[in-house]
């Protein structure tokens, strides 16, 4: 339904960090949640539903701005796309928290990863170096960083490129694994490759550039196309080589959080000391499949449930 067309509205607390770690617990590890809200009944609201979702309040913090950041969803069908309508997120609290407000440092101690998300970085000067300092810590305590480039045009209209292009490099340097895509590749970062190869070879090739040059141990990400008139997505990897998922046919009842599914099933199949890359990358494919038939933008999957997908087992009801 457009906005223009009702005068009731249903809200979610949402977002990246919320999708990623409500599916993260769903597949039975244990996640916690830095960030400020508004001291509010709106922020305390907030903070009531992330503690629903099974993730730990302890890095959540409460200051005196009054606002929390807000976006409207007016779902697509058929070929009308899905719009997505943000609203003055440098207002919100978690834009106005001062990075010493936070416990950096008793945050990554008490995390075995550390899951940041791009948008932080081109949000303002304290995300910024909230984000900076983070990645900091992560890597003096020894902890994974993992890093999503979740880069939003639209969120960045203010910013030069090459200003967004350095503040991206200031966390490469330090992250182990990286979610992105070839366009980050390409036209954030400025690598080139031979655009006369398969989609595919001028995939590895850029990845094994930005791997060299910043020392990212792990580069993933997915790929979607449309064959025959149908939607089609497909993971790839680069760790210990690079490698792509088989193609899923897609459909689309709302694909937002469908990105945040796939990056929850990389972070749990990664660690899954038994799992070799190929099992990593078809549950994190499988995991974003079964996420754009699921309404809202928070994953709810299970293990389960994305293994039988896997597995080939197609049901329509289950008793």
């Amino acid at each position: 339904m457009l906005l223009e067309q009702t005068n009731q509205l249903t809200y979610q607390v949402t977002g990246t960090g919320v999708n990623l770690l409500t599916n993260l617990k769903s597949f039975g590890m244990e996640v916690s949640l830095l960030t400020s809200l508004p001291d509010n009944h709106v922020g305390k609201a907030a903070a009531s539903d992330i503690r629903k979702y099974g993730i730990q309040d302890d890095f959540i913090y409460f200051n005196q701005h009054h606002h929390i950041g807000s976006y409207f969803v007016e779902l697509g069908y058929g070929i009308r796309p899905t719009v997505v309508t943000y609203q003055n997120r440098l207002a919100s609290a978690f834009c106005q928290a001062n990075p010493e407000s936070y416990h950096l440092e008793a945050a990554v101690m008490a995390n075995d990863i550390i899951h940041i998300c791009g948008i932080t970085l081109l949000l303002n000067e304290k995300t910024r170096t909230t984000a900076l300092e983070l990645a900091d810590y992560a890597n003096r305590l020894g902890k994974k960083l993992y890093f999503d480039f979740n880069y939003r045009p639209s969120l960045n209209t203010e910013h030069s490129h090459e200003f967004i292009k350095a503040q991206y490099e200031k966390i490469l340097y330090k992250a182990d694994v990286v979610f992105g895509g070839i366009r980050d590749i390409k036209e954030l970062l400025d690598i080139s490759v031979n655009q006369e190869k398969s989609y595919g070879s001028q995939l590895e090739e850029g990845i094994q550039i930005l791997k060299q040059k910043y020392g990212v141990k792990t580069y993933v990400g997915t790929s979607r196309n449309d064959r025959d008139g149908k939607h089609m997505i497909s993971g790839f990897m680069d760790g210990e080589s690079f490698k792509m998922s088989q193609e899923w046919p897609v459909e689309i009842y709302d694909r937002i959080g469908a990105g945040d599914a796939y990056a929850a099933g990389i972070i749990y199949g990664l660690n899954q000391e038994t799992w070799s890359e190929e099992e990593v990358l078809e549950f994190a494919t499988c995991n974003a499949v079964l996420a754009h038939t699921i309404p809202g933008d928070v994953p709810y999957t299970n293990v389960e449930e994305v293994q039988s997908l896997m597995n080939g087992e197609r049901q329509t009801l289950i008793r």
